[in-house]
Formats: C-alpha cells, sequence, structure tokens
C-alpha cells in the first residue's frame, strides 16, 4: 500500500486481512517449519479462496497462472525456501512444488532447490503443465492434467 502512497498502518493492513478472510475471500495459510517442526503462528501465506479474482486485475494481459495452479493446505518453510504443499500421510510426507512451467532455467532451478535439505525417504514431486518430463533421481515431475486425473495422490 504504501508503495502506491496509499498510507495505511500494519494494524489497518491486519484488519483488512481479517475481514477478507471471514468473507472467504483469501485463505491464510500458515508455514510449517523443519527447523521449528510445527507450524509457524506468526507467518502465513494469503491465498485468493477463488482464482478468479487473480483475473480481476492483470497488467499487460499477463495472468499469474502459477498462482492460479496452487490451492494449498500447507506451506513448508524449508530454512528460507518455501514448497507449496507439504501433505504426511502415515510416516511418509509429500513435499509439493507447483510452477505453471520450469521450461526456463531461472524457473527450474528455483523450482527445484526448494526440495534440497528434504529427507531422501520423503516423496519429492513438482506439478507442471509442462510437456517434457523433468522427473529426477528424487523428484517425480507430474503433468497437471495427469495430476487432476490421478487416484493414487
Amino acid at each position: 500500500m504504501k508503495s502506491m502512497g496509499i498510507p495505511c498502518t500494519s494494524n489497518t493492513a491486519q484488519k483488512w486481512i481479517g475481514y477478507l478472510s471471514e468473507a472467504y475471500i483469501i485463505d491464510q495459510v500458515n508455514r510449517y517449519s523443519r527447523r521449528a517442526k510445527k507450524e509457524l503462528k506468526q507467518s502465513h501465506k494469503l491465498y485468493n479462496c477463488d482464482v478468479a479474482l487473480n483475473s480481476i486485475r492483470c497488467e499487460d494481459n499477463r495472468y499469474d497462472l502459477s498462482h492460479n495452479l496452487e490451492n494449498t493446505v500447507t506451506v513448508y518453510d524449508n530454512n528460507g525456501r518455501g514448497i507449496d504443499f507439504l501433505a504426511e500421510k502415515g510416516n511418509l510426507r509429500y513435499y509439493v512444488q507447483v510452477a505453471y512451467s520450469v521450461a526456463e532455467d531461472k524457473a527450474y532451478r528455483r523450482e527445484m532447490s526448494a526440495f534440497t535439505g528434504t529427507a531422501q525417504i520423503d516423496k519429492r514431486i513438482l506439478i507442471t503443465n509442462d510437456g517434457i518430463d523433468y522427473s529426477t533421481s528424487n523428484v517425480t515431475h507430474i503433468r497437471f492434467k495427469d495430476f487432476l486425473m490421478m487416484n493414487e495422490l
């Protein structure tokens, strides 16, 4: 708000976030810290409850397609590297990164580096819209449309 020249205190911003959350317009998702081994109450990420809200105000006809693919349960803080999803089933953890595309080198490095330091026993999954298989020995790549049709995850 300040960068746009609109005066706003942090208390006012927190109230607005609260109102938007109560109206089911946004969701606040707590981050999970590997170091603390718990959810961090003071640190969270905000998501639109309806991804159509991303289209209301877009600049240069560019939509945030990567954000439209994210709809999260838990945000995992991997020592400063955010992982979009953390899911647990039994003793197995699933770390999931979501991006529209990782065809560009910079996007590939950013998404894959988020898995650095996660336990070898845990499952690492990258979901993109890319037609090329970006799977490695440590990361399973799943095309978004295939992910939507899967029963096992």
